[in-house]
């Protein structure tokens, strides 16, 4: 005995057309445009100042994290441990409808 579906009424197929899913999933990638991460992409090297912007490199934005590659370990220090809150606090006010949550320097 084959299972029925939950609300299925017996008189329409059950698969959905491409059509019927396309709208969905263009909202969806719309949401997650990358518009966002290219701004704050950009505004770093102003953000940051002329010395470290060219020490450092912000590489993605995803979900609230802005990643920024640094070149050194001294600098990945002083930023992890003194400027990073005040770094933080820029992209809140600068970028106050996107989200940014963390800042996560690596060394690169």
């Amino acid at each position: 005995m084959k299972r029925t579906p939950k609300n299925y009424d017996g008189t329409s197929p059950p698969a959905k057309t491409i059509g019927e899913l396309l709208p969905g999933i263009l909202s969806q990638i719309q949401k997650r445009s990358d518009k966002p991460m290219q701004d704050l992409i950009k505004e770093w090297p102003m953000m940051i100042g002329p010395k470290m912007a060219k020490m450092t490199e912000a590489v993605s934005f995803i979900d609230g994290v802005l990643t920024v590659v640094v070149k050194s370990s001294t600098l990945y220090s002083l930023l992890c441990q003194h400027e990073k809150p005040i770094l933080l606090r820029k992209l809140q006010e600068l970028f106050p409808k996107t989200q940014v949550r963390n800042i996560v320097f690596r060394i690169g």
